[in-house]
């Protein structure tokens, strides 16, 4: 993330900052269901804010999550993901965190901010590895665009065996991320 923006962890009993993204679920989610999650334990919440304003550029929430196995296909991708570890010791699911939600102000779209904020979260959860977090993981939004934006961040959907759902598993592979960025 640029230098002229501030990263403001959420908690559940601070007043949210104005935000608007022309999104009536995600803009709920922001002053309301963010709340909820924060008290239940199940998300964390981040505000993208300027340095020198304080209407709210962008937010992402995060929390653990997991891709078991068998989602991700036959034999052949399931070693392409464990590599070198012995087949009798691998778990039966991956460690992910899940991005639950992630907006950007109407006032910012198109200028490269949810792909900063992916970026960052890239960097964040591949430095100091404090975990074991293979993937980031989104249900995103089943609409083209949505969908695009994902794919131009390197994400890659998993099988749909609903194609009528409202929203696509996507995941990225950090490791390759960690791998790309070493050379």
């Amino acid at each position: 993330m640029s230098s002229n923006f501030d990263l403001f962890r959420l908690e559940a009993d601070i007043t949210r900052p104005p935000f608007d993204c022309n999104d009536p679920d995600l803009t709920d989610f922001f002053y309301n269901d963010s709340v909820d999650m924060a008290h239940a334990l199940l998300s964390v919440t981040y505000a993208v804010l300027p340095k020198d304003g304080e209407d709210t550029i962008g937010f992402f929430s995060v929390s653990n999550d997991s891709i078991r196995k068998a989602e991700l296909g036959g034999r052949s991708a399931k070693d392409r993901f464990l590599g070198p570890i012995d087949r009798r010791k691998r778990f039966k699911s991956l460690p992910a965190v899940k991005i639950g939600r992630l907006a950007v102000s109407v006032d910012h779209q198109g200028q490269g901010i949810g792909s900063g904020i992916l970026d960052y979260l890239k960097v964040w959860f591949t430095q100091g590895n404090k975990t074991g977090c293979r993937f980031i993981v989104v249900d995103a939004y089943n609409k083209l665009e949505v969908i695009r934006f994902y794919e131009r961040n390197g994400f890659y959907g998993l099988p749909v065996k609903d194609p009528d759902t409202e929203t696509k598993l996507m995941f990225f592979d950090l490791h390759s991320f960690v791998r790309d960025s070493s050379t």
